[in-house]
């Protein structure tokens, strides 16, 4: 009865030791793909940031309608709907009414946060209006854009300045 308890309690011993390392293997091939998700996302969030950001918010009275549109395809559903009723209510009467042109320039932009399938950016970004008036207005500013992985593709998810 000793000598078959003694087995019993190796092979117990034996494959709580394959469990461990399993779960110790699995705890750290998972780590490393969540590390490369996020320099991967980084790296993206911190170019598509750069390309978006101008086409976002600049815009020119004669054409406001239609470069807005063309945005839309770049917001999650509830940042689009967020995004086109501004759009619709302040953006387009205020700038065919104040003939407005908003050119916007990225300066900087760093990764402030990144996961496999969510990120967010600093983005520094100068900012030219002018009008009917003709006088020119600069701005500088700083905004955070929170993107969320969506069927494999980034989407905006809201825009907040700092």
């Amino acid at each position: 009865m000793t000598r078959r308890w003694l087995g019993l309690t190796a092979l117990a011993v034996i494959l709580g030791i394959f469990v461990g390392l399993g779960a110790t293997v699995g705890s750290l091939y998972w780590s490393r793909v969540e590390s490369r998700g996020e320099q991967v996302a980084r790296a993206e969030l911190t170019k598509l940031t750069t390309d978006e950001i101008p086409k976002v918010l600049g815009y020119e009275y004669t054409t406001v309608e239609r470069s807005l549109t063309e945005t839309y395809p770049m917001f999650t559903s509830d940042y689009r709907r967020e995004f086109e009723a501004r759009a619709i209510n302040d953006i387009i009467p205020q700038a065919r009414e104040k003939q407005l042109v908003n050119q916007v320039d990225v300066v900087g932009v760093g990764a402030l946060d990144a996961k496999r399938t969510t990120g967010s950016v600093l983005v520094f970004v100068n900012r030219t209006v002018s009008g009917k008036s003709k006088e020119k207005y600069y701005e500088g500013s700083r905004l955070r854009v929170e993107f969320r992985k969506i069927d494999r593709k980034w989407l905006i998810s809201n825009i907040v300045p700092i």
